[in-house]
């Protein structure tokens, strides 16, 4: 229980890595706050946080939208008296070659992957800095890495997280918070089998091996940073 009297919160906690991610602070003993604009799928996982003997808080939300992303961070407060950890993982992909691509599906891309990411660190910031420590550990992706054919809009917005996440370090590391970011490859997960229908999930890593991931960023100790982490297929 290496995550006793902390409180979490993920975005896109509704399923796949979100979900994965929000058990397994649980299992470490955090108090998780669950958002996602699915609410049936989060009284799900949240069911489960409690049967971890944790506390859960289903938070419906856009978070891409300003007063959702920052009612989503007062509320946690307001639960648990307290925010160390944000887990940014609200994602979503357009899959059409650029000139087929519209304008409107480009922005909701952009908008849930980066500013999404944007809005809840910046209201996050606020408890953690009050405390002198917290965590942000933003989801990017293999093709925030290398830019993958038909996943324009995609792979725009996670490369900006990444380039998001090593500007707010410089900005904020020395005041206790630690940012970090994941860069899953292929994992098995509804987004990837709707991507990819002719891939066999076996050979994908898990959500699982995410929330691995995640949870190795916020329990490493003082004495070393790791800002940057990739999760590949192990086979």
């Amino acid at each position: 229980m290496r995550l006793q009297n902390r409180a979490a919160i993920v975005t896109g906690a509704g399923r796949g890595i979100g979900r994965a991610t929000a058990l397994a602070l649980a299992r470490e003993g955090a108090d998780v706050a669950l958002a996602a604009r699915t609410t049936n799928e989060l009284e799900a996982v949240a069911s489960e946080v409690r049967g971890l003997g944790r506390r859960a808080l289903v938070a419906p939300a856009d978070v891409a939208a300003e007063a959702d992303a920052r009612a989503l961070i007062e509320r946690t407060v307001a639960q648990f008296g307290r925010l160390d950890i944000l887990v940014n993982n609200a994602g979503a992909v357009a899959r059409e070659p650029l000139r087929e691509l519209a304008v409107e599906d480009w922005d909701q891309v952009i908008a849930v992957n980066l500013r999404g990411t944007f809005l809840c660190s910046k209201f996050a910031l606020e408890p953690m800095l009050a405390r002198g420590e917290g965590w942000i550990v933003n989801i990017s992706s293999g093709a925030g890495k290398r830019g993958v054919v038909n996943r324009t809009a995609y792979s725009a917005a996670k490369f900006g997280v990444i380039g998001f996440t090593e500007a707010l370090d410089a900005e904020v590391r020395s005041q206790g918070i630690r940012l970090h970011v994941v860069c899953p490859g292929p994992v098995d997960t509804r987004m990837r089998r709707e991507g990819f229908p002719n891939e066999d999930p076996a050979t994908n890593a898990r959500p699982e091996d995410v929330a691995d991931a995640v949870l190795f960023c916020v329990l490493q100790p003082r004495t070393a940073y790791t800002r940057e982490v990739l999760v590949m297929p192990g086979r």
